[in-house]
């Protein structure tokens, strides 16, 4: 089977990379590339059959609209000029330069079917797209492992009992936060930027009702975290 692929980028060097690396690999056909998610919609119709994954840089509201209308049928592709294909909805893959929780659990929302970083390798990035054309997830190896640690039991169980005001995420922070980790390390230990980290120390100050640090660190502490 032939993957036929539709890039939506705003970066240039970006499509000319994913468009030499299609042309030289077997198996995958680039059917276009477009700079944003307008360029996407108007030329979808074009392209009889639909591509099979799209590849999209997921910024801001416009990125995750497109998402939502490619993944629920309401780009104009799918029109009688499709034929025998009509009705089939690409899947979406997220390539993006961020991967911050945000970023990530927003494209998920939205409907995509994988997300991977810019600093992928070539081999992944195409080992990617073969995934999600066949149906499957894939994620890179941070968000993986990240995905993972939100559903592992220990922050489930805290999350339910001690805290249920904080997100997972939020509960996670605190419980390194009460082992007495500063921002620079939590940031490196969950593949986050400082800013970030910084962002869910004050969410989690603004939800447990106190002004410092060490008092949601006392409260953390009391209820079993940072052990």
């Amino acid at each position: 089977m032939v993957v036929r692929v539709l890039v939506v980028d705003e970066q240039a060097l970006f499509r000319a990379g994913i468009r030499q690396l299609l042309v030289g690999a077997d198996g995958f056909e680039l059917v276009g590339e477009v700079e944003s998610t307008e360029g996407a919609m108007g030329i979808l119709p074009e392209l009889s059959p639909p591509p099979d994954v799209v590849l999209i840089e997921p910024r801001g509201g416009a990125g995750m609209a497109a998402i939502r209308a490619l993944r629920s049928g309401l780009a104009p592709a799918w029109s009688a000029v499709n034929g025998a294909r009509r009705g089939r909805t690409p899947r979406v893959l997220a390539v993006s330069v961020r991967d911050d929780d945000d970023s990530v659990v927003a494209a998920m929302r939205a409907g995509v079917s994988g997300y991977i970083t810019k600093r992928a390798s070539e081999q992944e990035l195409l080992r990617a797209i073969e995934i999600v054309a066949e149906g499957g997830a894939v994620f890179s190896a941070g968000i993986a492992r990240r995905l993972g640690e939100y559903f592992s039991e220990p922050y489930a169980m805290s999350y339910r009992s001690a805290f249920p005001q904080l997100t997972i995420r939020e509960t996670q922070v605190l419980d390194l936060l009460a082992r007495g980790w500063n921002n620079g390390r939590i940031a490196k230990d969950l593949v986050l930027a400082e800013k970030t980290v910084r962002n869910y120390v004050s969410q989690i100050l603004g939800k447990l009702d106190v002004r410092y640090r060490m008092e949601a660190v006392v409260r953390a502490r009391e209820a079993g975290l940072g052990i």
